[in-house]
């Protein structure tokens, strides 16, 4: 589940964040990034929405900007939606989930969704976003 795939090609895509599998709380080196970033560009991805919390923001202290700021640098269009890691005790809320909607409905497509692993928040956020393009979810 570490890798960008798609889940509706052209339109909407899933991964674990860049460098997940170096470990649940290892730091991530810009390389690592800058490797995750080449293969969603091959893919021709053009936004990233990104749930994650703060526990797994700081695990990029060498990209100037912090994570979020790389990605826009990089020119990806972003949105993120802070989503409590349920590993550590957060909950995902229908609010939390409608703010992800809604954002993957004004970035431009095709966009990857994406949380530290790839499933529990990504999970439950892409099944909203296809129910809510009715294409079912779970």
């Amino acid at each position: 589940m570490y890798e960008p795939r798609w889940v509706i090609p052209g339109v909407l895509a899933r991964s674990a964040r860049p460098g997940r599998h170096l470990g649940p709380y290892s730091e991530v080196p810009r390389e690592e990034v800058d490797g995750w970033l080449s293969s969603l560009r091959e893919m021709g991805i053009r936004s990233i929405l990104c749930l994650l919390d703060d526990l797994h923001l700081r695990l990029y202290p060498g990209l100037p900007g912090g994570l979020l700021e790389y990605y826009r640098r990089s020119g990806f269009a972003v949105a993120h939606v802070l989503m409590r890691d349920p590993e550590a005790g957060g909950v995902i809320t229908e609010k939390a989930l409608e703010k992800a909607r809604r954002a993957f409905e004004e970035l431009p497509k095709p966009v990857l969704v994406h949380c530290s692993a790839g499933r529990d928040r990504t999970g439950k956020a892409v099944d909203y976003i296809l129910r809510w393009l009715g294409r079912g979810g779970g």
